[in-house]
């Protein structure tokens, strides 16, 4: 499986309006995809950047699209390891349960 177009478009969507247009120098929200897994990321830029240029990257979140077309919602704990949090047919509407509570 992979994920649609429109599902990116959403999370394009999703991850732009986590960040008002003062913060955008500073923090950005992004996602990438590996397979079938969509890992949402909080970017922060360079606290030298005399010493490089690149944006760091912080997993904050995880969706994984399961066999069924359902998708299942993962944070980050200690270790590198995710926490299962929820399932539903939306990961849109799963991301924004997860940001209002």
């Amino acid at each position: 499986m992979t994920v649609s177009d429109e599902i990116r478009t959403r999370l394009s969507q999703w991850c732009a309006a986590r960040v008002t247009d003062e913060e955008r120098e500073q923090r950005q929200v992004a996602y990438t995809i590996q397979g079938d897994d969509v890992t949402i990321v909080e970017r922060r830029p360079p606290a030298f950047p005399e010493l490089g240029h690149a944006w760091s990257a912080v997993p904050v979140a995880r969706l994984r699209k399961e066999d069924g077309g359902m998708w299942t919602l993962f944070w980050p704990v200690e270790g590198g390891e995710w926490r299962r949090e929820a399932c539903g047919d939306d990961p849109i509407a799963l991301l924004d349960e997860a940001a209002n509570s």
